[in-house]
C-alpha cells in the first residue's frame, strides 16, 4: 500500500538513491535537505513515515524528530532515523527524541520494507 514519506539528509546522493528507492516501490516521497526544512515541508505534505538523517546541518534530526511529534499529525508518524551512527547511547538519544526506529547506514530495501510494514496506512 502506498504511504507518504518525507526523507530528510543534507547528503544528496544519500537522498537522491532512497528517493528513487521508495517511489520505485510506489510511495509518494517528499524531501528536505536539513532538519528544519523536513518540519516545515511535514506541515504541508503530512507524511504517514520521516525517515530523518541525525547529523544535518542547521536543524539536526534529533531536533527535528523533537518537532515533527509537536505537529498536530506527528504522534502519528513512523519516524525513522536512518544515520551512521550505531552506538547504544546514539539509540538512546533517538529514542528520547521521539524516534520509532534506529536504523544504521546502509539499508537494504528489504529492510525498508519490513519497517514501512510495520505502519497502518
Amino acid at each position: 500500500m502506498s504511504k507518504r514519506i518525507l526523507i530528510a539528509d543534507d547528503d544528496d546522493d544519500a537522498l537522491a538513491g532512497l528517493a528513487h528507492l521508495l517511489s520505485g516501490m510506489g510511495h509518494d516521497v517528499a524531501l528536505a535537505a536539513n532538519g528544519a526544512q523536513a518540519v516545515e515541508v511535514a506541515t504541508q505534505f503530512a507524511p504517514d513515515v520521516v525517515i530523518l538523517d541525525l547529523g544535518m546541518p542547521l536543524v539536526d534530526g534529533l531536533a527535528a524528530a523533537r518537532a515533527l511529534r509537536q505537529l498536530p499529525t506527528g504522534r502519528a508518524m513512523l519516524l525513522v532515523a536512518l544515520t551512521g551512527w550505531g552506538q547504544p547511547q546514539h539509540r538512546e538519544m533517538t529514542q528520547d527524541a521521539g524516534f520509532d526506529v534506529h536504523l544504521v547506514k546502509p539499508i537494504s530495501a528489504d529492510q525498508l520494507f519490513f519497517i514501512l510494514s510495520m505502519t497502518q496506512s
